[in-house]
């Protein structure tokens, strides 16, 4: 079976592609990134993946079977304690995904209802979706990360959600040991000299959890598998 296409929008450091290739079956054709250093890390680790910068100016997508991303969170954040500092872009990115038609969608924020009321404009394309809270501390982290999730898929919603719950309650032993002191002194270490450390602490703080794509990744081929069985292919 030949490895589903990932179309990687608002992609940071490349945390929902890692994710995903480690669940096998997904490769990443196409990246759109505004940071300049967020760009930077991934065209090291995915030096033959062309990256669009600004997802305003993207158009005509190359093709994929998997729109990712976590759209900005700006508007939704209690963090701006009511302030709206930077617009919405999730109609944006739901244009793409007009325009590239995959069979999957993921998303992530860290608000219920921006991920409710995405998933409601997916609805009305003709997805099935999955709505999740899978945050840090389903990780085992030692604290909370809250985010919400969507996947938008053309199976059963019953059999999705089986799928997802089984990968799900995988992630504390997949992250063991993630959470040591040691782990986050690897993190964040940068030999002397070497510039940009701001930069790399703010991107590691905007990454999602590799796990959690890990396993959302896991269950869409989880999913796929027994529907190409029923269908004899």
């Amino acid at each position: 079976m030949s490895k589903l296409r990932v179309l990687s929008l608002f992609a940071g450091i490349g945390g929902f592609d890692l994710g995903l290739e480690r669940a096998g079956g997904f490769e990443t054709v196409e990246f759109c990134e505004i940071e300049p250093f967020q760009r930077a890390v991934l065209a090291k680790h995915w030096p033959h993946v062309s990256c669009h910068a600004d997802i305003k100016t993207m158009n005509a997508p190359v093709p994929a079977d998997v729109v990712c991303g976590g759209f900005p969170c700006q508007p939704f954040s209690t963090a701006s304690r009511g302030r709206r500092v930077a617009p919405d872009l999730w109609p944006e990115m739901m244009r793409i995904i007009t325009q590239a038609q995959p069979e999957y969608a993921i998303l992530e924020n860290v608000s219920e209802q921006a991920i409710e009321q995405a998933a409601n404009d997916l609805r009305s394309f003709g997805f099935n979706v999955t709505t999740r809270n899978i945050s840090g501390n389903d990780c085992g982290a030692p604290h909370e990360r809250r985010r919400w999730w969507a996947v938008a898929h053309p199976h059963e919603e019953s059999e999705f959600q089986r799928a997802l719950d089984a990968e799900v309650a995988k992630l504390p032993e997949l992250c063991a040991g993630l959470w040591s002191a040691e782990a986050y002194a690897g993190a964040l270490r940068v030999s002397y000299g070497v510039p940009h450390r701001v930069h790399r602490v703010e991107a590691l703080g905007n990454a999602v959890i590799p796990q959690i794509p890990q396993v959302i990744g896991a269950a869409i081929l989880k999913a796929r598998a027994g529907t190409l069985r029923e269908e004899g292919r």
